[in-house]
């Protein structure tokens, strides 16, 4: 018996749902209220007491009093629309029809109200619930606007550079007399309308190295031991300038939407990405990191511990880009980027000339740190001496002169080169990673995802590196070696 109950109550349902289908569209127009009478009934093991409920729906009307669609041309590659617009207001019948749909809301804006001064906190709650459902509705709705977050970069600078920007601005510059001159320049010579587009353009071209130049972060990078290595002027606003160059290999760089041309270190081109068949230029050119903290910890090329095997830097083949010739401001500077070596001794080899006298740690040369006290003239250091004695932050001369033996003073240093490494490389982290997160201040200009990756990257290697630096106990353990052998000695002498 009740098996058949809930069939017949399921099946009632059914046909209620079904029958509800055909007038879902009217309900939204229609002033719809319930009500439920208290009551109370006794169950097994309780008794209840509902005060009954009350709900009121009233239709809501969405309009616009007046309307106007402007006119508008829309010129692409495949053809040419036109449009001359619309312009509507609304009339007198319809206008006394939202009158009185706004008295019916009233009430339910009179209950919101009344809420609020109940209980503020239960009000917030409701706002920000209903906030929640809008925003998931209107993801839901606007695909086309979702699929424009995850388009490819590349591609959007291209199409800011036709249908953007650089249609608009170079119009208003003057530089084609409408937007139909520069679709005809696009399609017979797309090269030469990407160049003139991008003079107005700056939301296209080498991003990271006009922020790089812009922010003038590369200012803070005045580490001894890197600054000015190769000799050159420091300039934060010259991309060639080796500090610019740095941050550049560290961040990588993206080119779009403009023509651009990349080269390996063998001065070969890279012709393989975004290369179209029409006649569409090359404007997509991109290259990852070159270079890491531990790579200025190691070095490379000669000088260093890896003679063979030189670091690569970035070089800008235009660092002053192309002079606005057609009345723009923009000269798009570094469109084309070549890999080149850089010899640096990097830490280690530092280290062990300061100590030493070579990259290496093969012998002594009588004119390094430790040569020096081994001859008893410790007052006769070199400027460049002195400024790692400085800079390493350790006890070196106190703690080489406890001892008389060359060989035991060696071995120290080769213990106190240790910590002094993970020391001096937190410095030299802390000025790059502050320069490359400096990056983004003082300008517009947007870094890629894989440049915020590379600056989150070198955080934490400078952050590892400031871990082991505080933590080194070679100090500590050189004391307890000299004391050691004090205290043997003084046995040997009784």
């Amino acid at each position: 018996m009740k098996l058949r109950t809930i069939v017949a109550i399921s099946t009632l349902f059914l046909l209620s749902t079904v029958a509800r289908a055909g007038i879902m569209a009217d309900l939204n127009s229609m002033f719809m209220s319930n009500s439920t009478a208290p009551g109370t009934f006794t169950a097994r093991d309780r008794v209840v007491i509902h005060a009954g409920g009350y709900s009121m729906r009233t239709p809501i009307h969405n309009v616009n009093v007046v309307a106007f669609d402007p006119p508008r041309l829309n010129a692409g590659c495949g053809g040419v629309d036109l449009y001359g617009g619309s312009f509507s207001f609304i009339n007198g019948a319809e206008l006394i029809a939202i009158f009185r749909s706004v008295a019916s809301n009233a009430a339910g804006l009179a209950f919101k109200a009344a809420i609020k001064v109940i209980s503020p906190s239960l009000d917030s709650l409701m706002t920000e619930f209903q906030t929640m459902l809008q925003n998931m509705n209107n993801l839901a709705k606007n695909s086309c606007s979702l699929a424009h977050l995850i388009v490819d970069k590349a591609e959007r600078a291209l199409s800011d550079s036709t249908d953007g920007d650089g249609a608009v601005g170079s119009t208003a510059k003057g530089i084609f007399t409408d937007l139909a001159a520069g679709l005809k320049e696009f399609n017979t010579n797309a090269a030469q309308y990407l160049r003139k587009q991008g003079e107005v353009n700056p939301r296209v071209g080498n991003q990271v190295v006009k922020a790089i130049v812009s922010s003038g972060s590369s200012s803070v990078l005045g580490v001894i031991g890197l600054a000015n290595i190769d000799g050159s002027a420091d300039d934060s606003s010259n991309p060639n300038s080796l500090n610019n160059k740095v941050l550049l290999s560290l961040l990588g760089y993206e080119i779009a939407g403009i023509p651009c041309r990349s080269f390996n270190g063998a001065g070969v081109e890279d012709t393989t990405s975004n290369q179209s068949t029409n006649n569409i230029p090359r404007v997509s050119c991109r290259g990852g990191a070159t270079i890491t903290l531990e790579d200025f910890v190691t070095g490379g090329g000669p000088g260093s511990s890896r003679p063979d095997y030189p670091l690569h830097l970035y070089t800008c083949l235009d660092p002053t880009g192309t002079a606005p010739s057609s009345g723009g401001f923009d000269p798009q500077i570094c469109s084309q980027i070549r890999v080149t070596d850089f010899n640096y001794q990097g830490i280690e080899g530092w280290i062990n000339s300061m100590l030493f006298g070579s990259p290496d740690d093969t012998g002594v040369d009588p004119a390094s740190i430790v040569g020096i006290i081994n001859s008893g003239t410790s007052g006769q250091f070199t400027t460049a001496q002195l400024q790692f004695l400085h800079q390493a932050n350790y006890p070196i001369i106190a703690l080489l002169q406890k001892t008389s033996n060359p060989e035991a003073r060696k071995s120290m240093a080769r213990r106190m080169r240790v910590g002094i490494r993970n020391c001096v490389a937190a410095q030299l982290g802390s000025a790059l990673y502050r320069g490359a997160a400096a990056v983004g201040n003082n300008n517009s200009y947007v870094l890629t995802d894989e440049a915020k990756h590379n600056i989150e990257r070198l955080r934490n290697d400078f952050l590892q590196r400031q871990q082991s630096c505080d933590h080194d106990r070679s100090v500590l353990e050189i004391a307890q070696m000299l004391n050691q052998a004090a205290i043997l000695n003084g046995f040997t002498n009784r």
